[in-house]
Formats: C-alpha cells, structure tokens, sequence
C-alpha cells in the first residue's frame, strides 16, 4: 500500500508560524488535512498529489493542527465520506455537512478501504479537556502497521488495542506520538514497552519532539525513519 506524507510540521519553529500538524494520504485514504490549508494545497500540487482518486476521509482528531485542509477539499469534492470520532464537536460535524460531505461517525473499529481500518475512537484526557481520537492500521506485505495522528490517548495503549482487535504484533508505527513535553524516563519506557510489544519500525513524526526521535533512533536504529514530505512510506 502506498503512503504518501503530505503535510508534517514538528519543530518550534513551525508552531510559532502554524505550519504544524500532519496529513498522509494512505492508498485512496486521507488521514487529517495538517493545521494551514494552504500549504496543504501547496503540498498537494507541489508533490502532484491526485486528490481526486480520494474517496475518504478520516479525521484523528479535532484539533486545529489535523482539519485546516478539510473545509475547502470538501468545496471542491462534495460528496466525499468523511470518517469523523462518534464524540466530535458539533462544530467540525458541521463543517463536513455544511460542506456537502458525507458523514460517518465513528465508535468501535471498523474498515474504511480495503486494507485501511479504524481502532475506533479512544478517549483521551489532555490536561485541557476531554478529546477522542482514533487511528488507522494498515495492512501491508510486512503485516499490520499503525498510523497515528496525535496519539493522545497514548501510543503504547493504541498499539495494545490494535494488537487486541487484530490478532497480530504490529510491525510499525508511525505518526505524532505526543511525546514532546515528556521527561527522559517517560519516553525510555514507552519506547522500551513498544520494543516488548514486537513494534519492528517506528517513523515519529509531529508532536513526537526531537529528544524523543534521537531517543528512538538509538533503540531502534536503522529501524527509526524521518521520511520528506512528499515521500513514500514503505511499511
């Protein structure tokens, strides 16, 4: 399956300037529209991405930095199913359908496309709130691999719920880990606890923060990727 990293921002720089956020688009899937619509549509054009061969949308989360895309690509392509968390905030809801989108809303596990599926919505709390985000797992020739987009409710308790309703280790992780304001020791047992579960591959992108990737570039080694945007995922 291919997947294409279209938009990512994960330094402090790109905060302060709101270029911050992720988007991947997952064989004929879209998963989030990164945190400024514009440079998501540059990204689009610049990496001669076919938005028009998409016919879903899945949204992780709510949050600014994962739907600034969204409202425009459903202007140009209504009808498009968008793949929103059961427990979403009547405000983006409203968006998909004031936008002409078709909306799905998303509790337990479930297929998207063939070989892309949901974990279903997963509760997490921020320290600012309540918000329920889900994650995709793919299928490919190494096995199940999971992509993540903030992983609020905790990347180690994602993969244990992917390895629960699939039946199979996960061969790799990708995506924001959420792991940028931890200390040291938090981020040596989390890697530490994903090595345990059989994770082979990690690509840590977004709000996984810098200490952290060096972190998961000693243990993983080769094996911990930094793909450029518009590059090819191999999973």
């Amino acid at each position: 399956m291919k997947i294409t990293l279209i938009a990512e921002g994960s330094a402090k720089k790109d905060r302060k300037a709101l270029r911050w956020g992720i988007s991947f688009l997952v064989g004929n899937v879209l998963f989030d529209t990164f945190g400024r619509a514009d440079i998501f549509e540059e990204n689009v054009c610049r990496y001669k991405i076919d938005l028009s061969q998409v016919r879903h949308v899945v949204i992780s989360h709510e949050d600014w930095d994962h739907i600034a895309g969204l409202e425009n690509l459903l202007r140009k392509r209504p009808k498009m199913k968008v793949f929103l968390c059961k427990k979403t905030g009547h405000v983006l809801k409203k968006i998909v359908r004031d936008n002409g989108g078709s909306l799905t809303l998303v509790d337990s596990p479930r297929r998207i496309a063939p070989g892309v599926f949901s974990l279903g919505q997963m509760r997490a709390d921020t320290g600012r709130g309540i918000l329920y985000e889900q994650a995709l797992v793919v299928k490919s020739r190494n096995g199940f691999s999971v992509i993540t987009g903030c992983a609020h409710p905790g990347i180690v308790r994602i993969i244990k719920r992917a390895i629960r309703c699939f039946g199979k280790n996960i061969y790799a992780v990708c995506g924001g880990f959420h792991m940028k304001d931890n200390s040291r020791e938090e981020n040596l047992g989390i890697i530490g606890e994903l090595q345990r579960l059989g994770v082979k591959k990690v690509i840590p992108l977004h709000c996984t923060g810098a200490p952290a990737f060096r972190l998961f570039k000693r243990a993983f080694k080769n094996n911990c990727l930094q793909p450029n945007r518009g590059g090819t995922l191999k999973l």
